[in-house]
């Protein structure tokens, strides 16, 4: 994902300048360098970002749709320095907020997100279900045990089936939806999409005219999140679902 391909590019071009004089290897220094630079340029500006952004696609909603349920997805957690607390990630406060608002009154929760790296203390879904009882929800169901989308798809499939759901709303955030929508449907289940978010917000004001290819930390880190989106729905288009995974 980018930076790490254009400087791993500029890398191997300041050492390939250090070849024989005249040498193939000591000529081809100097053009790789420029389109490493290129890319790396090209890949942090607003303009790419947001045509990239648009290529992920869009899941149609499905029109006299009645779900049984709502699926909301973590993204991730942090540690606070001095209590070591765990909460909830930024995105991932958007989505269970997202998910609340957009969702119909009444419907059943599934939070789903396990522990995904070692020494986490609660699995995402039982940070996810204490934000819900704030706002005097209950969360039906807890998947703790996914460590990634198609793990989400699996268990909570599981899950669903056993209480006879078959139809959902699905909260993630828009770019992670396309993806999350196909593993979900592969898994057994009717998907009505619930995005949070949306390309729209991928152009403020200030990135208009030049400032669009003008270079930015914002643009390039969501071409590296769209890069990954686009990559990894082909891979798991090739791969098949994993088993459910019991922790």
């Amino acid at each position: 994902m980018p930076p790490l391909l254009p400087l791993l590019g500029l890398l191997l071009a300041f050492m390939l300048r250090f070849s024989p004089s005249g040498s193939l290897l000591e000529k081809s220094s100097l053009p790789l360098a420029v389109i490493s630079f290129s890319v790396l340029w090209v890949s942090a500006t607003p303009a790419f970002t947001s045509w990239l952004g648009n290529r992920l696609g869009k899941v149609p909603e499905q029109p006299n749709f009645h779900p049984e349920a709502l699926v909301i997805l973590g993204a991730g957690r942090y540690r606070e320095r001095f209590s070591q607390r765990e909460r909830l990630s930024a995105a991932s406060l958007e989505r269970v907020i997202g998910a609340l608002e957009g969702a119909p009154a009444g419907i059943p929760i599934l939070a789903s997100g396990g522990r995904v790296h070692a020494g986490e203390q609660l699995a995402e879904s039982e940070l996810m279900a204490r934000l819900v009882a704030e706002f005097s929800l209950p969360v039906t169901w807890q998947d703790n045990c996914s460590r990634t989308t198609a793990e989400n798809a699996v268990n909570s499939a599981d899950i669903l089936h056993r209480a006879q759901v078959r139809s959902i709303l699905l909260a993630t955030h828009w770019w992670h939806m396309p993806r999350a929508a196909e593993t979900f449907t592969r898994a057994g289940l009717r998907v009505q999409p619930l995005p949070v978010g949306s390309a729209a917000e991928l152009m403020p004001r200030v990135q208009s005219g030049l400032g669009r290819w003008l270079p930015s930390a914002v643009s390039l880190l969501r071409t590296q999140v769209y890069w990954r989106e686009i990559l990894a729905r082909v891979w798991y288009r090739w791969r098949p679902l994993p088993p459910v995974r019991d922790c």
